[in-house]
């Protein structure tokens, strides 16, 4: 009956260990208001095709992406509107068959924006395993 108590409260300790070493839980993302984003550009400014592009937003799983973009073109869609939450997004892409990785970053809000504005998310590849991303005004209200 000892061991039993031994190993209850072994067990006991470790996950208050475990529990107090844990991460906190992720930040809850806020809205900025006057902000929706309706859809996505992808630029390769490299002299070669890039594939298997992909913007990922990993605190929801939300993804949008491109198969192959060649050389100077650029691939986009567009979407319904989407509240925009400050969320971190990666930008992941293929070169030569080799992955490249942004890792996490936040996209910078204009300073200057209307209540009525959309925008899109233009990601550009523009150097060999450097790529970056900005929130631009929609093209229908340039």
């Amino acid at each position: 009956m000892k061991r039993f108590f031994l190993k209850f409260g072994c067990l006991c300790i470790a996950g208050w260990l475990i529990a107090a070493c844990s991460t906190p839980g992720a930040k809850k993302a806020s809205v900025v208001p006057g902000i929706n984003i309706d859809g996505v550009e992808i630029l390769n400014q490299l002299q070669y095709p890039v594939s298997d592009v992909q913007i990922l937003v990993p605190s929801t799983g939300a993804f949008v992406g491109c198969g192959t973009i060649l050389g100077g073109t650029s691939c986009s869609t567009s979407f319904p509107g989407r509240e925009y939450r400050r969320n971190a997004v990666q930008v992941t892409w293929k070169e030569r068959g080799q992955p490249f990785s942004t890792g996490d970053f936040d996209i910078d809000v204009p300073r200057e924006r209307s209540a009525s504005q959309e925008y899109w998310i233009k990601v550009v590849i523009f150097a060999p395993g450097q790529a970056g991303a900005k929130l631009v005004k929609n093209q229908k209200y340039q």
